[in-house]
């Protein structure tokens, strides 16, 4: 990938969480996920989220998470393919781990900061090249800041680097975009620049070099529940199949 689009996703990022209105502190309720781009969201002491998602071909995806002193959250994953229709349920070989660390609190002038690592991948997982269909976000750090311009606004982004590199290997960039459109609605927006898997020379290769722009909205029931519906892969990069992925996503947060 060229040293000028690594550059300009770089600026526009930078760009887009330091410039605009005057920022408000962290949200209450605190996005971990854009689409499926990390946040500096943290889950608070005592918190526990379970997480439900069926997508394409059938596949679910099952994860708990438990936060620690309002810094830290570990959590784990599974995953299933073919689950609903004909033929074997194929199981992921291996579960997913996460991480997260609160380095910085969000305050008035600058935004919140965390160091995760997640090895959740998308889809399946693919022994022969070691990856996931679409690959995971690895170690990384994540910037969030929050605006208050008649509802919620907030941006995120960040540097990752995913430890399925048999095929290919890069640091790569991402940058959300959530908006709050009334209390218990939320429209999100996120772009995966996917440096890490954009080389269309490769016989392993799983995208067209453009990227993944993720769209979606968040609706919020109380306290406890909230619902996802996401439309993921707009730009048509994921080269094995057409079309734009549909995934609805269940969550369910309480306290010990």
């Amino acid at each position: 990938m060229s040293r000028s689009r690594k550059g300009a996703a770089a600026a526009a990022l930078w760009a887009a969480l330091f410039a605009g209105a005057e920022g408000l502190g962290a949200q209450g309720v605190q996005d971990l996920h854009v689409v499926e781009s990390p946040t500096a969201g943290i889950l608070g002491h005592g918190a526990y989220r379970f997480e439900g998602a069926v997508g394409p071909g059938s596949d679910l995806l099952f994860s708990v998470g438990v936060g620690f002193h309002d810094r830290l959250q570990i959590g784990m994953s599974f995953g299933l393919q073919n689950f609903i229709g004909r033929g074997e349920i194929e199981i992921n070989d291996r579960p997913g781990f996460q991480a997260r660390l609160r380095v910085l609190e969000e305050s008035y002038a600058g935004p919140a900061f965390a160091l995760g690592v997640d090895t959740q991948g998308e889809g399946c997982w693919i022994e022969d090249d070691e990856r996931y269909e679409r690959k995971s976000c690895g170690v990384y750090g994540a910037l969030s800041k929050n605006y208050y311009a008649l509802r919620n606004i907030g941006l995120h982004g960040g540097i990752n680097y995913s430890f399925e590199k048999r095929d290919e290997e890069s640091i790569d960039l991402f940058a959300g975009l959530t908006i709050e459109v009334f209390s218990g609605m939320s429209l999100l927006l996120d772009y995966d620049a996917s440096f890490d898997d954009d080389d269309e020379t490769l016989a392993s290769t799983r995208t067209r070099g453009r990227g993944y722009l993720d769209a979606g909205a968040r609706f919020d029931f109380g306290g406890t529940l909230s619902m996802r519906l996401l439309f993921k892969d707009l730009t048509g990069n994921y080269a094995p199949e057409r079309g734009v992925a549909r995934t609805l996503e269940i969550f369910y947060t309480n306290w010990f």
